[in-house]
């Protein structure tokens, strides 16, 4: 699955819950993606989690988007 395809569903499953009051925090988002996300991300994912703070769910879309061109 394309990053923007899979960044996508997680963002619309939690919009979704969201509807029906149940909130995701965004750094919950960030965790589930990092975790579903496939073996050859490995680096980027290594790479976040090393972060003190993590960042926003957007800014870790545009992360792996860049991420994933480089493939």
């Amino acid at each position: 699955m394309f990053v923007s395809d899979y960044t996508t569903k997680i963002k619309s499953i939690c919009d979704s819950l969201s509807s029906i009051n149940i909130n995701i925090e965004e750094d919950e988002m960030v965790q589930v993606c990092l975790g579903g996300l496939a073996q050859r991300l490995d680096p980027i994912r290594t790479e976040i989690l090393a972060r003190e703070n993590p960042p926003s769910f957007f800014d870790l879309q545009s992360m792996l988007l860049v991420e994933e061109n480089f493939f």
